[in-house]
């Protein structure tokens, strides 16, 4: 089975340049671009997917992730109709129960059962079909639009807890986050069975927080912006058990001094409590020839599609140095 990559942005830089990576991605031989979906602290993740949709031609345009909380149902799957139909096929609408986008708002998080009727809800919207959604009646109007189609277009992220078995197969396709990575991989084979899935029968997509570089202290420093949302997810939801007691207590003094307005941020002040045994745990961040093992490890237990967030303030560069000297060295 070939090995893909694909990029996420967080579109907390100008649109330009996201639109920039999003055309180097396609020429360097990535498969997608998943924008992050977080109003109070980004730019419109759908504005500027339209626009990638209409620079590129053959990348996946996806979210990395959207929610069904500050967005309605019949709001997404209306959108998302539209941004397949611009892209030809291409999108991919990767929602899950909602992060920075809800806490900056003050709301909280879909419960998990809440997040599946809506899903359910969005699949049949958008293969034409009038549902009913909290007691009320949403209209079949997308049916007549050539972009219509839940199947293939609706992925969900899911992240590991100890309440795996929640996590029904709603979708043919599950994006894991985030990437610690044996621990995940155990919880998430185990869910998949309470589910009554088979792993050979859904496509997963690992989001892992990257950072490769010849330069290895660049690459370590020049991360710690997208680690720090990704060490946030992982002291949330994985299980005490799977820590060792001193990652437990350095993430837990790191977590209580996160701030989601400063989510995924270069600059944001919390990133400075990332230690180096944070960074080992939660990233693959140094040269090519530190990270080609690391990503064979998880690619030999089952992965073999991934996303890395393009989050460096020279992003580009580590785009290509990427695709050159990791991609091609992995099976």
């Amino acid at each position: 089975m070939s090995v893909s990559f694909d990029i996420g942005i967080l579109p907390n830089r100008p649109v330009y340049e996201c639109l920039e990576l999003a055309r180097a991605a396609e020429d360097f031989g990535y498969g997608g671009v998943w924008l992050a979906d977080s109003q109070c602290v980004m730019r419109d993740a759908y504005t500027i997917l339209s626009l990638i949709a209409m620079q590129t031609s053959s990348i996946r345009v996806a979210t990395g992730v959207t929610n069904a909380i500050t967005r309605h149902p019949s709001v997404l799957a209306n959108s998302w109709a539209t941004l397949d139909e611009i892209s030809g096929g291409r999108a991919v609408m990767g929602i899950g129960v909602g992060e920075s986008s809800i806490r900056t708002l003050g709301l909280k998080p879909d419960r998990l059962a809440a997040l599946e009727n809506k899903i359910g809800a969005l699949r049949a919207l958008m293969n034409g079909e009038e549902v009913e959604l909290e007691g009320t009646f949403l209209p079949a109007d997308l049916a007549s639009m050539p972009g219509a189609g839940g199947d293939g277009l609706l992925w969900t992220q899911v992240t590991a807890t100890g309440r795996t078995g929640r996590r029904r197969a709603c979708c043919s396709r599950w994006v894991q986050t985030p990437p610690s990575y044996v621990m995940l991989w155990i919880i998430y084979a185990s869910g998949a069975e309470q589910a009554g899935r088979k792993l050979d029968d859904v496509a997963l997509y690992m989001r892992v927080a990257t950072s490769v570089s010849s330069d290895r202290v660049k690459a370590r420093e020049e991360i710690k912006g997208y680690a720090a949302v990704a060490a946030g997810t992982v002291f949330k939801t994985v299980p005490r058990e799977y820590f060792r007691d001193d990652l437990w207590q350095e993430l837990d003094e790191f977590k209580a001094r996160y701030d989601y307005f400063e989510h995924g941020s270069n600059q944001a002040r919390h990133r400075d409590l990332l230690t180096d045994t944070i960074l080992d745990a939660i990233s693959i961040s140094g040269t090519p020839e530190e990270a080609v093992p690391r990503f064979q490890e998880i690619i030999d237990m089952g992965v073999h599609n991934f996303v890395w967030p393009a989050n460096m303030p020279d992003a580009i560069h580590f785009l290509d140095e990427f695709a050159e000297k990791v991609m091609p060295n992995v099976k």
